[in-house]
């Protein structure tokens, strides 16, 4: 018989009931937009938690063994390890439920690395429990004055390497080679400027590349970057980089004319 449609609470209580009397798991939080209050009507369900490093497995076992019992998993994605944040991910889809409610479900070792409990960061993100001080005395808090310092460093960083790898887009379009041409763009030209955009708007996640970045920018930056970013035809790409260097050049000098990059906190 079918399973009855999965809403989001639902699914956060699922997870929650799994995982919250197990003596392992110390701390049960949602991430993602949720930690900034934007949580919507199509926004998926980020969940991470933290576990005795012996009981990773167990994690995701006690939470598949409860999705059972109210879900349809209809397709999952285990993230290839090592991944990127130095923990362990997987995703899921439901075939009773949206498209767009999947569960991203990470688990983190006890005696892991960073947790992303930085809300300076990533937000006030809503904790389900914790029993470890994970979001109380072990929150973790930004120095500013090191990532001022960093900032800055990463700024003359970019500035060398936008203009040493500009003419690889020119050479591209040189070429009438589109395909290269719009790579490089994307990459060496239209990364480095968000970056800096970043930098001027956002410096406490100045590493987020466009994401929220429509939430980020004032509106006359975000529709001139939009403008550059919305390639139609190959001949656009030469104009487009030019107008972005001088962009660039000029928020470059800008930024490091400041004298301070990173609000107080």
């Amino acid at each position: 018989m079918p399973r009855p449609p999965l809403d989001r609470p639902t699914l956060i209580t699922t997870v929650r009931g799994a995982l919250e009397p197990q003596p392992w798991a110390h701390a049960l939080w949602e991430g993602g937009s949720a930690g900034f209050g934007r949580a919507d009507q199509w926004s998926d369900v980020d969940l991470q938690v933290e576990v005795d490093d012996d009981k990773v497995a167990a994690a995701f076992a006690a939470v598949e063994s409860a999705l059972a019992k109210v879900a349809e998993v209809s397709l999952t994605y285990v993230v290839p390890e090592p991944a990127w944040h130095g923990h362990s991910q997987r995703f899921y889809r439901f075939a009773n439920a949206e498209s767009w409610l999947i569960l991203d479900f990470c688990v983190m070792k006890r005696g892991g690395g960073y947790k992303f409990n930085e809300p300076d960061v990533h937000g006030r993100m809503p904790v389900l429990f914790d029993r470890s001080g994970l979001f109380g005395s072990r929150v973790v808090t930004t120095d500013r004055a090191a990532l001022e310092q960093r900032l800055r460093g990463r700024i003359e960083a970019l500035r060398v390497r936008f203009a040493m790898f500009q003419v690889l887009v020119d050479k591209e379009t040189w070429r009438h080679n589109p395909i290269d041409a719009l790579h490089f763009y994307q990459g060496l030209t239209l990364a480095p400027l968000v970056e800096l955009l970043r930098i001027k708007h956002d410096p406490l996640r100045s590493t987020w590349g466009n994401r929220y970045l429509h939430r980020t920018l004032p509106e006359a930056e975000a529709d001139r970057l939009a403008k550059l970013m919305y390639v139609a035809t190959p001949d656009q790409v030469a104009p487009k980089r030019a107008e972005a260097e001088t962009w660039f050049n000029a928020l470059a000098d800008e930024l490091m004319a400041r004298t301070q990059l990173v609000p107080p906190g």
